[in-house]
């Protein structure tokens, strides 16, 4: 049985979709477990890649979030230089100079800089290992405004082409049409920079041809000293060498983030369901040492 072409492209495509990161950097366990978690099916796959959003924004959930940590101290652009675990608690020293110190430390850092951080005693060598290899996604995704009203489009392309994945956003109106640009290996972009229009124009014509890009918004997560990558692919063999580690606890410091989610890895589901893990793991630690 001869496989069918357009089959073959479309499975790249989605794989492409997933990983946002060179396929043969990408381990098939990572496309079998959105495909898995989509009741095996490919059109929940990707409905639950798109359907589904937050009609106020990621803002609005962070600011949820915050609203109701009424206890918290809520710091940002607070780098932490080192975590120290000593007599008792956890000291957290910060790059302008200011200390914070407490029983417990949850660490959310992604994977890709644990080792930007100093750790006394040292992290596992398995975590530092990790941080050393990084995970593969390493892709760019982009919000781009293109000229008119191009309705609700979805489509898809092989790892050969510039864009891998464009897909609608905002639709119409007077100011245009804002669609999302996932490109799996930017070095196929013909883009000198971020805001490139005709870089990207060039790049959407195999999938919208005659598009007018007029616009765009992105950010260059792979080069951001504190992501070091997009959203977290495991390389081959990575699974099982290192999630276990991620997730373990050493000491008094408690880990979680999406990079190290059990289910909806890399997502904020996955995020959500690895933070309420780890709370309750520094619960349970809290509540046995008052015993």
């Amino acid at each position: 049985m001869k496989a069918d072409p357009v089959l073959y492209d479309w499975l790249e495509a989605m794989c492409c979709a997933v990983a946002l990161g060179p396929l043969d950097k990408s381990a098939v366990t990572e496309y079998i477990r959105t495909y898995a978690l989509s009741s095996w099916s490919a059109e929940q796959a990707s409905a639950a890649l798109t359907a589904t959003k937050l009609v106020k924004g990621t803002r609005e959930l962070i600011d949820g979030i915050a609203g109701q940590a009424a206890l918290a101290d809520i710091r940002l652009d607070s780098h932490v230089t080192r975590v120290v675990q000593s007599d008792g608690e956890v000291r957290v020293e910060l790059a302008g100079g200011d200390t914070i110190t407490a029983p417990t430390a949850v660490i959310a850092l992604p994977m890709n800089v644990l080792n930007s951080v100093e750790f006394e005693p040292r992290l596992s060598e398995t975590k530092r290992r990790a941080a050393d290899e990084r995970h593969a996604g390493a892709g760019r995704k982009s919000i781009v405004r293109v000229k008119g009203d191009i309705g609700n489009v979805s489509v898809l392309a092989p790892e050969a082409y510039a864009v891998n994945w464009v897909v609608t956003y905002a639709k119409g109106g007077p100011e245009g049409t804002w669609v999302v640009a996932f490109s799996s290996n930017p070095d196929r972009l013909a883009m000198t920079a971020f805001d490139d229009t005709a870089g990207m124009q060039e790049a959407l014509q195999p999938l919208l041809s005659g598009v007018e890009v007029e616009s765009i918004v992105g950010w260059d997560w792979s080069n951001d000293p504190l992501s070091l990558g997009t959203w977290c692919i495991y390389r081959p063999g990575q699974l099982a060498s290192i999630l276990p580690d991620l997730r373990t606890t050493e000491g008094r410091l408690f880990f979680a983030g999406a990079d190290s989610a059990v289910g909806w890895r890399s997502f904020i589901d996955g995020a959500i369901q690895s933070g309420y893990h780890a709370a309750r793991h520094v619960d349970d630690y809290l509540k046995a040492g008052s015993r």
